[in-house]
């Protein structure tokens, strides 16, 4: 593994990859609750509770990684600067897991509502989809396993052109307005989630420059 060769075992750096783990599984966390909302749950108190208190858990984790990686550089110098850029680096991406699977609770709380949907299966076959991608990346990562990321790597790579494509579907649709937006914005967001936590397996085997090359569509990436 490219980074194991910078990392050299210190607490902080420890401290940092347990932190992006368990943001990846609060991320998965407020996705399914968010989906439940729009497959039926609809918007209430407590989901609206559960969604905002795990995503200040997320934010809180994201500034203790940032203060691990500073403590890490002020301790070590430059023998872990590799890693610690790199996990600069993706722990927005991780976050940003959390901010778009929270987009998608707003879409309950906007009226859609996907219980009766004719595509209903479809739909759903998606979330899970996503729901599987995010369980797989956490273990992957806490884990540190550089084959497995090339491989969720390139069988997530796929669905970003499938979602792509139903967002111009349901743009281009005749149906309800509130159907073909909230299906658009569904896809959109499915797609963003899938982009980070690419760009989080990433960090396993690419070098620093060349991180966050996920986050863009297949015909910009450099």
């Amino acid at each position: 593994m490219v980074l194991d060769f910078f990392r050299s075992g210190t607490s902080q750096i420890e401290e940092v990859e347990t932190r992006l783990v368990t943001m990846l599984r609060d991320g998965r966390r407020v996705f399914d609750t968010s989906v439940a909302a729009v497959f039926g749950g609809g918007k209430s108190r407590e989901a609206k509770s559960t969604v905002k208190s795990i995503d200040r858990e997320i934010n809180e984790n994201q500034r203790e990684v940032r203060r691990a990686l500073m403590m890490s550089a002020s301790v070590r110098g430059t023998a872990d600067l590799p890693l610690i850029l790199a996990y600069m680096s993706v722990v927005k991406d991780v976050e940003r897991v959390g901010d778009y699977a929270k987009n998608i609770y707003d879409l309950a709380k906007y009226g859609v509502d996907f219980t009766t949907a004719a595509d209903r299966d479809e739909l759903e076959a998606y979330r899970d989809a996503v729901a599987k991608l995010l369980d797989e990346a956490a273990e992957v990562f806490a884990e540190r396993n550089t084959e497995r990321a090339h491989e969720l790597v390139t069988k997530a790579d796929r669905f970003l052109s499938e979602y792509n494509r139903r967002v111009k579907e349901t743009t281009m649709s005749e149906g309800p307005v509130l159907d073909a937006v909230g299906r658009a914005l569904y896809f959109r967001y499915l797609k963003r989630i899938t982009a980070h936590v690419m760009n989080l397996m990433t960090s396993l085997f690419l070098p620093v420059d060349q991180l966050d090359h996920y986050d863009e569509d297949p015909d910009d990436r450099l």
